[in-house]
């Protein structure tokens, strides 16, 4: 019973991938013949402002030129053959390799009178003359199609002796219109590596022609003579070949001329591939069922229980319960397999341990850690705060005058006690952040009115380089989820960095805009030295600083980009530079886009300063 459901379900897995295998296959060298003709009709295509210009530089030719007027004179005898003269060698330059010193090359005057020819008299005085033709060529086959106009023309694929032979036309013109043409009988030019390439490109043997857009002088590249393939006027229609059977066609119209290009490959090479596939697959099939078979009955009485007694126990150890152990039953394998099971359960309790130990050993460092920063914070506060009023006492003149070299060193003093002010605030923002103690208020914030506001607190700053920010104002409704506080703290960080890394006269610009529906992006960009390709991700990190003119050292420890981006990503977003191609860095703040009503696009800002945060710490977060 088992073995005949196997049986049934492999047949059925064979004929579904046969099947898909065969679309597969037509679809795939339909496209790639497809693409073949395509190239080959382009090629063609190519060829023709080529012949154009070799055309033309022999109708400028002052002998072809003369011999034409020589032939419109009634007056003269027209020539009929020209050997050894400046015009039989101006004619023979029109030869391509492929043609034979036989190839007729001809030139006629616009009334239909012969003014020179090189190669086989292919001149028939009965059809020189035809009062229903507008253009003065005589009525050789294949020059039905030609018209009166003064470009490059080719004539149709016609039959001659066995071979297939194209007409290609060109009017000599002089004054802007025209007095003769040139005309040249010649085969269809092909590359003889062309079929090579054309196989390459299709990936099997195929079959290129040309022929008459019409659908007639069908012909293989060589100038051999061809026949049409035969069309069964089934539904699908099947198309053949005689000798190789159904084809899979493409064809395509070479612009500029009356021929197409047609290509065929054989359905039997196309099918080859899915049929050695499938062949191979019903050996393995066969292969595996015999052995799927053995297998499954031998699985079932030596490997299922001691197995399950294996699943079990693991069932139980996910749970947490590390006591559980696999009893050693069964062949020899088994019994190695339970003995590793059960050392790997004692490795897992012993490290799950150790795991918890170091973990509760690490939360203790990081709390006293965290108290230390908090005590020590309050410690030195409190006598930097005394410096800065007693300096503010002494600077207001209540301890006696003072003198203006005093009160530069009380200006350096102030700014030393604010520095070192800004500093211990750093510190204490990393640690909240790494203890997780930072909490977010997220809203909707109104970009626009909210970005307008910084210039305000960077202004002071940006006036002792010469330069201001200049803000581009986004969309009023572009909306941003974030905290109000914790975004203003990045933004004037990110804009600080810019203003001291960027020298006297450069320029500053803060933008925002929409990078899809679920995102916004917040650009600070300068005109500073950048920073190199292999310290964007170094910047980013605690306590890096990165001197981006290498020439002197800067404030701060290297905390701001790190509290920055860990911010960042507590609203869920995100922190990156990159170099502009123009030079300058460019800091991106993306964050999540949300929708701001009227009242809140409209919101003013007020200029206040992030809690905890004074506004001489702006310069020293990094």
């Amino acid at each position: 019973m088992m073995s005949g459901i196997f049986i049934v379900v492999f047949a059925t897995i064979l004929a579904a991938a046969y099947s898909s295998l065969t679309r597969s296959a037509r679809r795939t060298a339909q496209t790639s013949i497809m693409r073949a003709t395509h190239e080959l009709a382009r090629i063609g295509e190519a060829g023709i402002p080529t012949t154009t210009l070799r055309y033309r530089a022999v109708a400028n030719d002052s002998a072809v030129r003369a011999a034409i007027r020589a032939a419109s004179d009634s007056s003269k005898r027209a020539l009929t053959r020209v050997q050894d003269s400046a015009v039989a060698r101006a004619l023979a330059r029109l030869r391509l390799p492929a043609d034979t010193t036989h190839s007729p090359i001809e030139l006629w005057t616009v009334n239909g009178r012969r003014a020179a020819f090189v190669g086989t008299d292919r001149f028939n005085p009965s059809r020189a003359t035809d009062d229903r033709r507008s253009v003065g060529v005589p009525s050789f086959d294949g020059l039905d199609s030609i018209a009166a106009v003064d470009t490059l023309q080719y004539g149709k694929l016609y039959d001659s002796n066995g071979g297939m032979r194209i007409w290609v036309v060109l009017p000599v013109l002089s004054g802007g219109r025209a007095i003769g043409y040139l005309a040249r009988q010649g085969v269809v030019p092909a590359n003889p590596s062309t079929e090579a390439t054309l196989r390459e490109l299709a990936g099997h043997t195929i079959y290129p022609f040309y022929r008459n857009a019409d659908g007639s002088g069908w012909t293989t590249l060589s100038g051999k003579t061809a026949s049409p393939p035969l069309v069964d006027r089934s539904d699908p229609p099947i198309i053949s070949r005689p000798g190789i059977g159904e084809v899979v066609t493409a064809e395509e119209r070479i612009n500029g001329t009356p021929l197409a290009v047609a290509m065929e490959a054989p359905m039997s090479e196309v099918l080859a591939e899915p049929r050695r596939i499938l062949r191979t697959l019903a050996f393995l099939s066969v292969v595996l069922l015999a052995i799927g078979i053995l297998a499954s009955w031998w699985i079932a009485r030596k490997i299922t229980r001691p197995l399950g007694n294996i699943t079990a126990a693991a069932t139980t150890i996910a749970r947490g319960d590390y006591g559980t152990r696999v009893p050693r039953a069964g062949d020899a394998e088994l019994v190695r397999l339970a003995d590793s099971f059960n050392e790997m359960v004692q490795e897992i309790a012993e490290s799950h341990d150790a795991l918890a130990t170091q973990t509760d050993v690490a939360k203790a460092a990081s709390r006293a850690k965290s108290d230390f920063l908090a005590t020590m914070s309050h410690e030195l506060r409190t006598p930097l705060n005394a410096i800065g009023g007693y300096v503010d006492l002494m600077d207001m003149g209540l301890r006696g005058p003072v003198n203006d070299a005093q009160r530069r060193d009380l200006s350096r003093i102030r700014a030393a006690q604010q520095h070192v002010l800004g500093l211990i605030s750093s510190m204490l923002d990393l640690s909240r952040i790494e203890a997780g103690r930072v909490s977010y208020d997220l809203q909707p914030v109104a970009l626009d009115s909210f970005l307008a506001g910084l210039d305000v607190l960077v202004a002071p700053q940006a006036a002792t380089k010469s330069f201001g920010l200049e803000y581009v104002p986004p969309d009023p409704r572009l909306g941003a989820l974030a905290d109000r506080e914790k975004l203003r703290q990045i933004l004037l960080n990110l804009l600080s960095n810019a203003i001291r890394h960027t020298p006297s006269g450069g320029r500053i610009t803060l933008d925002a805009s929409a990078i899809d529906a679920d995102r916004v992006a917040i650009h600070v960009r300068d005109t500073g030295p950048g920073v190199p390709e292999s310290k964007h991700e170094a910047i980013f990190e605690p306590f890096v600083q990165l001197d981006r003119t290498l020439s002197h050292p800067r404030e701060g420890v290297g905390l701001g980009l790190s509290i920055s981006r860990d911010l960042a990503r507590g609203m869920g977003g995100e922190l990156r530079v990159s170099n502009q191609p123009t030079g300058g860095a460019c800091f991106t703040l993306t964050l999540q886009r949300a929708a701001v009503s009227d009242s809140i696009a409209h919101i003013a800002f007020t200029g206040e300063m992030p809690v905890g945060l004074p506004p001489q710490s702006i310069s020293t977060l990094t």
